[in-house]
């Protein structure tokens, strides 16, 4: 088990430490990532409607 120190909470707070980096770096914009997702979903939609018609006149 690790005790916390005053020396590590200091050494956290230092702007060049990787939890530092982490804590503050912005989060990423996903808008391109979103609107992508949201056509490939419309299409893979169609596409499937398309396979699921072909099942059918093929089975009936």
């Amino acid at each position: 088990m690790r005790c916390i120190t005053k020396e590590m909470l200091e050494a956290r707070e230092k702007a060049d430490s990787a939890y530092n980096y982490i804590l503050h770096t912005p989060k990423p914009d996903f808008t391109e990532l979103d609107k992508e997702c949201e056509e490939f979903k419309a299409w893979i939609t169609e596409e499937h409607k398309k396979d699921r018609q072909i099942l059918f006149s093929a089975h009936h």
